[in-house]
């Protein structure tokens, strides 16, 4: 038997779940709700176009970067390594797999740093800096905070199972 809670597999006759406590004395009437299932696949799928982009992305900064001997500049490493995560997280939750959530949280909280620590070293390089660097972070802050609650959102997260 299937816990009401978490989906975890639990002894029959046991009246509380393991896991996450859950009093399986409650029967708690199963909702169908493809439409939110639809939203879990259909944000999985933009995640999976954007870590594409941001593969990318981050190997042209690599590319450029190594036209002026810059062989100390790692962004663009972590860039593709942390959209490489997401799109592997992306898969996993595809396959309605929590673990694809851990790996995307995990991966987008380092990609998150790693811009904001780019937005901040570049804000007096030249005059008016500032506001250009700010604005283009948002580009990339705004929708990667965005699909990070979105997935954290109750009606995705129980859409995944361990």
């Amino acid at each position: 038997m299937k816990c009401n809670n978490c989906n975890v597999e639990v002894e029959a006759g046991s009246n509380f779940c393991q896991v996450c406590g859950t009093d399986q004395r409650i029967v708690i009437p199963e909702v169908k709700s493809n439409g939110t299932a639809y939203f879990l696949l259909i944000l999985c799928a933009f995640t999976i176009v954007g870590s594409l982009f941001g593969v990318a992305r981050g190997w042209l900064y690599e590319m450029v970067s190594s036209f002026d001997g810059n062989n100390n500049y790692i962004r663009g490493w972590i860039y593709i390594l942390t959209n490489i995560g997401t799109l592997i997280a992306a898969i996993f939750m595809i396959n309605k797999k929590i673990m694809g959530l851990y790996i995307y949280t995990v991966a987008q909280g380092i990609y998150l740093l790693a811009v904001l620590i780019a937005t901040f070293s570049y804000r007096d390089v030249f005059e008016g800096s500032s506001v250009l660097a700010t604005g283009i972070s948002a580009l990339f802050l705004v929708p990667s905070i965005s699909f990070l609650i979105l997935y954290w959102l109750d009606t995705n997260r129980k859409h995944l199972i361990l």
